[in-house]
């Protein structure tokens, strides 16, 4: 990895950072809770039927 200039860098780092520590976890949230199955399926067997 290249450091050309610390302030991209770490924007760069940060911004992967806070989209990984909250777009993942929100998104995953959102996922089981719009699919949410009413007879307690694994959630592995709904994925693969979505698929």
């Amino acid at each position: 990895m290249e450091v050309v200039s610390p302030s991209p860098v770490r924007y760069l780092i940060g911004a992967a950072i806070m989209m990984v520590g909250v777009v993942l976890p929100l998104g995953y949230m959102m996922f089981r809770s719009k699919r949410v199955p009413s007879s307690s399926s694994p959630s592995s067997s709904s994925f693969s039927k979505q698929t």
